[in-house]
């Protein structure tokens, strides 16, 4: 699947997203088309598809049963998130710059947004016994995703100068302090 990604990513800063179709993908990657569209389902999915998320969302469901959601949160980026810049921060920049500035891939974009928040909703469900479209559950875990993607979109446009988990973690200490602005 990354193969095929990165063979996607580099027929797109070729040619453009929207001059690449499926076909030309699988070619290149030496696939069928099926077997493109099996492992991604869309040509956004080529691009907004991360290996980790099923990594993170794990984590923080491990991490809200003995700490509060901020702190989960931090704990999960800190546990999985090293390791994706550790090997994929060129990956990552890619992908982000296709995923905030093609117009293609703004809509998923904000489609997978709405999921990751629905994800992190049932699991605070979870741990506190509540259920998951309880206003407040949906509140946090609304904060806590648009807390992520704003710094990812901060990084993003600010051309990838600083560090994406510090980036994180200043907009999570937002949401700690109680969304004052010092």
């Amino acid at each position: 699947m990354r193969r095929i990604q990165e063979v996607a990513l580099d027929l797109f800063d070729e040619r453009g997203y929207t001059s690449v179709s499926i076909e030309e993908i699988a070619d290149a990657a030496d696939v069928s088309p099926s077997s493109v569209y099996r492992y991604f389902g869309t040509k956004e999915q080529l691009v907004l598809y991360d290996e980790y998320d099923l990594d993170f969302m794990n984590v923080i469901e491990t991490e809200l049963a003995s700490h509060p959601p901020v702190e989960a949160v931090r704990r999960a980026l800190a546990r999985v998130m090293s390791d994706y810049f550790e090997r994929d921060d060129d990956l990552a920049r890619r992908k982000t710059t296709y995923a905030y500035q093609e117009p293609a891939l703004r809509a998923a974009t904000l489609e997978l947004t709405d999921d990751f928040v629905a994800m992190v909703a049932a699991a605070l469900a979870r741990a506190t016994s509540r259920p998951d479209n309880d206003l407040e559950i949906r509140v946090a875990a609304s904060a806590l995703i648009g807390a992520l993607t704003t710094a990812a979109r901060h990084w993003a446009a600010q051309g990838y100068d600083a560090d994406l988990r510090a980036e994180m973690d200043a907009a999570l200490s937002v949401i700690q302090r109680g969304l004052r602005l010092d």
